[in-house]
């Protein structure tokens, strides 16, 4: 006899792969508020979801509160061994549609953020018509700063990634899409605002107080030109704005990005000739037999768009 209090093991057949895409939308987006557009849903129905996964499994995923989100121990295992699944399912659905021959499945494509700013990044044509050619496609885009899209890519959270060059990883393909151009910027607040351009000298600007990306590469010289270590720092590129607009330090911005504050006398550009460089933008994926039929559709319609050559 099954004692009614103690609830029997379920297999992975009877878990609801819906609420594992939810909690794994979750923790990916890093809490239950940021994963509500994630997933078009209230917050009232992702804690009723979460609350039934956890009943169901008959313990604790995760912490949330005014403490912020965090996985237990439990629910780190579960957030693993629920992503290695999914993974599973989707390239069981992609690989059932590449026998039929038919662009069919989930596409997830990590995007560095902001890019929507660079009028040479063609994202949304690639879009269009890679979804024009299949109604049983799904394209899921998941925004976020180069180092958070590099590890998506590396854990297999998405198929592929558009980012900034990142140092060569075994098995991983990176082909340049087009230059983001990097300059020193300044807000109108700073002393160097209405400084003359012969005035700044690398000497003059090494001396500035800074801020810079919450990720370092050795790709990216974005703390090159300074003598001393960042006043502030951010992950994403609106931080890097905000703190420039203060008026309290300099800092590199995408030209395009700039160009809004830069045309209403908010921003000034620092001698591009001196003090700026190119980022290559890449798309990105892991070299292997295993692409789906539909990955390998967007990757390819990807590199079109863009006028590259594969």
């Amino acid at each position: 006899m099954i004692d009614c209090d103690v609830m029997p093991n379920p297999s992975i057949a009877d878990l609801d792969i819906k609420l594992l895409r939810v909690f794994c939308t979750i923790v990916e987006c890093g809490g239950f508020s940021q994963a509500q557009s994630e997933l078009n849903l209230s917050r009232s129905t992702i804690s009723t979801h979460m609350a039934n996964l956890e009943t169901r499994l008959g313990f604790k995923l995760c912490s949330r509160g005014r403490a912020g989100f965090a996985l237990t121990a439990r629910g780190g295992a579960v957030y693993e061994a629920s992503r290695s699944m999914l993974s599973s399912i989707d390239a069981y659905h992609g690989q059932i549609g590449q026998l039929k021959e038919s662009i069919v499945g989930e596409v997830a494509i990590g995007v560095v953020d902001n890019l929507i700013t660079n009028r040479e990044c063609r994202l949304r044509d690639a879009i269009r018509e890679a979804l024009a050619a299949s109604k049983d496609l799904r394209i899921v885009l998941r925004i976020g700063p180069p180092d958070q899209i590099e590890e998506h890519l590396v854990r297999g959270q998405v198929q592929m990634a558009i980012s900034p060059e990142f140092p060569a990883r075994k098995n991983v393909s990176q082909m340049p899409l087009f230059i983001e151009k990097q300059r020193l910027i300044c807000g109108k607040g700073h002393p160097l605002f209405r400084v003359e351009d012969d005035a700044m000298t690398p000497e003059l600007i090494a001396e500035q107080n800074f801020v810079r990306r919450g990720f370092v590469s050795v790709l990216t010289p974005y703390s090159a030109f300074f003598n001393r270590p960042a006043l502030a720092v951010s992950h994403q590129m609106e931080g890097l704005a905000h703190f420039i607009l203060s008026g309290n330090c300099v800092g590199f911005l995408p030209e395009i990005y700039a160009k809004y504050w830069v045309d209403r006398q908010e921003m000034r550009v620092i001698r591009p000739d001196h003090f700026s460089f190119d980022v290559p933008i890449c798309l990105s994926r892991h070299e292997g037999p295993q692409h789906t039929l539909a990955a390998s559709h967007v990757y390819d319609t990807l590199v079109q768009v863009h006028g590259v050559e594969a």
